[in-house]
Formats: structure tokens, sequence, C-alpha cells
């Protein structure tokens, strides 16, 4: 059975729409398909945990809808049997869309085209990032496909994410903006595999995949199926340096700069004064955070 959980609130209300489409296409093609529309994120999390167990998981929507899907099918993969492994398929009709360029092949917004890659069962194994926030004992262990960070660039997410949707692709550029004229350093308490990586910086990214912030290329050679994370830190600099660089995040190049190290490990724990933290676009909450790798452990239609 395929399940296709879809998110009424992404692409301007398309989303539950498209996903009828899909499931059109897949009962022509002779597939069992049931489609879901969760009323919030913790519904979409009760739903993937589970149907997971039934076959592949189908997240209709944007990088939230996939990062929902994905707390429930870890909650599930706890309890499959061993070496079968929970099945994520990206359907993207949301606004950045950024975890999918990390899977490893063009995202299709071809209804036909993408019933053929579910039903042909294309898959690749990749590896999910783990946080746990240390000062809420009553937090949860939760999973990341894509990047996670903090410092400027979670303030901006702050401002953006406050923003109605009807803004759009330009809510990002928008509250880098606002946020522009009132930051700061902070001073970045950084354990990379036992290695004491503490510094002064304007963002941390650690990404298991490549891009936020609607395209946003912040650790450019990031791989989620080689057993690290990547790790890009834009260290103090003027605002007029740190706005020089900025455009090149686009392409990747800012990592050639002087005030950006990177480095790749699968252990962290993270800690800054005033710091959120951010992963896959979504709140996770306040440092200090410990953020380790779960190597091989979902496998994503590609």
């Amino acid at each position: 059975m395929i399940h296709v959980v879809a998110n009424p609130a992404a692409g301007g209300g398309r989303a539950v729409s498209v996903a009828g489409s899909l499931a059109r296409v897949l009962a022509n093609l002779g597939e069992d398909c049931h489609v879901h529309v969760p009323a919030d994120a913790a519904q979409t999390r009760r739903v993937a945990e589970q149907v997971a167990p039934a076959g592949p998981v189908i997240a209709c929507g944007g990088d939230g809808t996939v990062h929902d899907c994905l707390q429930g099918l870890m909650a599930a993969n706890a309890t499959m049997p061993a070496g079968v492994k929970p099945t994520l398929g990206i359907w993207p009709v949301g606004t950045g869309n950024d975890i999918i360029r990390g899977v490893g092949t063009a995202p299709t917004t071809d209804e036909n085209d993408f019933a053929e890659i579910i039903q042909a069962n294309r898959t690749r194994t990749v590896d999910v990032g783990e946080i746990f926030l240390e000062g809420d004992d009553s937090a949860e262990v939760q999973y990341f496909l894509g990047v996670l960070s903090c410092g400027f660039d979670s303030d901006v997410n702050e401002r953006a994410n406050a923003m109605p949707a009807k803004v759009g692709r330009a809510r990002y550029l928008l509250g880098l903006a606002r946020e522009f004229p009132v930051m700061r350093p902070r001073w970045f308490a950084i354990d990379s595999d036992g290695t004491d990586h503490s510094v002064a910086a304007m963002i941390v990214a650690v990404g298991n995949g490549p891009a936020y912030g609607s395209g946003m290329l912040i650790c450019p050679d990031a791989d989620m199926s080689d057993g690290q994370f990547d790790v890009t830190v834009v260290t103090n600099t003027p605002k007029h340096t740190f706005v020089s660089v900025l455009p090149r995040v686009y392409s990747g190049r800012h990592v050639e700069h002087p005030s950006v190290i990177a480095w790749r490990a699968s252990r962290l724990r993270i800690d800054a004064p005033d710091s959120v933290v951010f992963a896959d676009g979504e709140r996770i909450g306040p440092l200090p955070a410990t953020i380790q790798l779960v190597p091989s452990a979902l496998r994503v239609l590609a």
C-alpha cells in the first residue's frame, strides 16, 4: 500500500489536489493508494508512523511536510524488523523544496514520472541527523534530513516563518533584510567528534544535505549517504565582508572565502547564548544541542 500524506496548506493549497492526481495515476497502474490530509504537524507525524510498515510514505508538500513525516518514519523505524527501513518519497509542492536537492536527483512534478519511480521502487539509502536539546528534559529526540543551523540564519528564519504564507519565496530574503541591521556574532562552543572547534561566528550550519533557504548551498558538498555531516561556519567578519560573501552561497563558492571554515563530523555538541536551532527550515528549540548522525537510517525514492 502506498500512502500519500498531503499538507493542505502547501503550495498555496495545491498539495491536496496534486496528491489526488498522483493517487489516480497510481490506481490506473494497479497500485493500492491512500491519501491522508492531516490537520497539523502532530497528526502528520502520527499518520507517517502508523502507515510506514505498510509501504512507501509520500510527503506531498514542502520541507516542513517532509520533516514531519520523517519524525513519524524514524519512530516507526525503531519497531520495524532488523534490516527493514521505512521508505520516504518526496513530492515537492512547497516554497523552498531544499531537502530533495540532497536526494541526488532532480525533482519531478509530473504525476506519471513520479508514479513510475514509486512503482519501480527506485530508492537510495540515506543518513539521518538526530538532535537532542539538552536544556529541555522533556524534549524528544528530533530528526532532520537537510541542514541544521544556528546563528544569523536562524534569526532570519524566526522572522521569515512569522510572515504570512502569501509572501512565498521572498520571505527568507525579506527576513534577511530585516535581521541584517541588528546582526551580531556569537561565541559558539563546539565539540566536534571530541575536538574543540569553538569560535566566534555569524552562522554555524550542519549539513546532511547541501541546501536551505530556497536554494542556498550552505554545505555544497554534503552527501546524504557518506556517513558524515558537512559543517560550515561563517566566522566573525565585518558586515561589508559578510554582504560580499553572502551571494556566493547560491553557487556554493562561499566556502572558498577565508572567513568561512568547513570540516566533517559525525557528532557535535553546540552551545551559544540566545541562539535557536532550526533544521529543515523548522524551529527545533534553544541551544545547547547534541547532533549526531544515524547512518543508513532511511530509504528515499529517487
